[in-house]
């Protein structure tokens, strides 16, 4: 299903990603060093790029596959799946308030990263 152009891949990162920044940006303007929310709700965009990474292999087997190249497209998301795993680790090793901001990123630049994602399935 689409909705404006954009599929429901993108429209529940939208929502996972924002949330996430949200709780992040609120712990950190708190002060609150990295805790089970910040570093939760990262791990929940990792176990969505799980899922959307098992969703885009089953589509792969079952239509035509990503309009745009291949490999760009899957580049693409492993790049993003290494991303909130990366922020989690830097999260475990520095725990300052400034790690939570860098959490908190995380959903942005996936949000982005999907949004690409999803212009290379479907248009180019």
């Amino acid at each position: 299903m689409m909705i404006a152009g954009l599929d429901l891949w993108f429209w529940a990162i939208s929502v996972l990603g924002l949330a996430s920044f949200l709780i992040c940006l609120f712990r950190f303007l708190r002060g609150a060093a990295p805790d089970d929310w910040s570093q939760g709700s990262v791990i929940l965009l990792e176990a969505f790029l799980i899922i959307y990474l098992v969703g885009s292999i089953i589509m792969q087997v079952t239509t035509d596959g990503p309009s745009g190249d291949w490999l760009e497209y899957y580049g693409y998301l492993l790049t993003a799946m290494i991303i909130p795993v990366g922020t989690f680790i830097w999260s475990l090793s520095e725990r300052t308030r400034w790690s939570t901001l860098v959490l908190g990123l995380t959903g942005p630049v996936l949000l982005i990263m999907v949004h690409r994602m999803n212009m290379l399935w479907y248009y180019y």
